[in-house]
């Protein structure tokens, strides 16, 4: 049996992911997307982390750590990078949006008048949306 067969006839798993919590992996993706923002804006500023960390007042070392995907910043470290590198800083907190919550008005988009279109916009209820 060749490889492509074997990967074929593998049995299907989840292991990567067996016994890590979903607030786990999203700490994960949102560490690596900071650290990612962190780099680009270094590597925009044609800096290398020496002359990065001199830039922020802190360390090479702090630098790495920032770009490791691994260090757990907090808010007010995280404001005062961002500050520092024009960068915005935004954290959203909210109630996931299920579709099922929602009633979805659709319009004919050629037989519906400008005046009517106005009417729904302003008429809708916290729990419409128009599609």
């Amino acid at each position: 049996m060749g490889f492509k067969e074997k990967i074929q006839n593998a049995e299907k798993t989840n292991w990567i992911s067996e016994g890590i919590s979903v607030g786990e992996v999203k700490s994960l993706v949102e560490l690596a997307k900071i650290s990612a923002q962190i780099e680009r804006r270094r590597l925009d500023l044609g800096m290398t982390q020496k002359e990065f960390a001199e830039f922020m007042g802190v360390t090479q070392g702090m630098v790495s750590k920032w770009e490791s995907r691994d260090y757990n910043f907090t808010i007010r470290s995280l404001n005062e990078i961002c500050c520092k590198l024009e960068l915005s800083l935004t954290v959203n907190i909210d109630k996931p949006c299920l579709r099922s919550e929602y009633k979805v008005l659709k319009w004919d988009e050629e037989r519906t008048t400008h005046k009517q279109k106005k009417n729904w916009i302003s008429n809708l209820s916290d729990k419409e949306a128009i599609a």
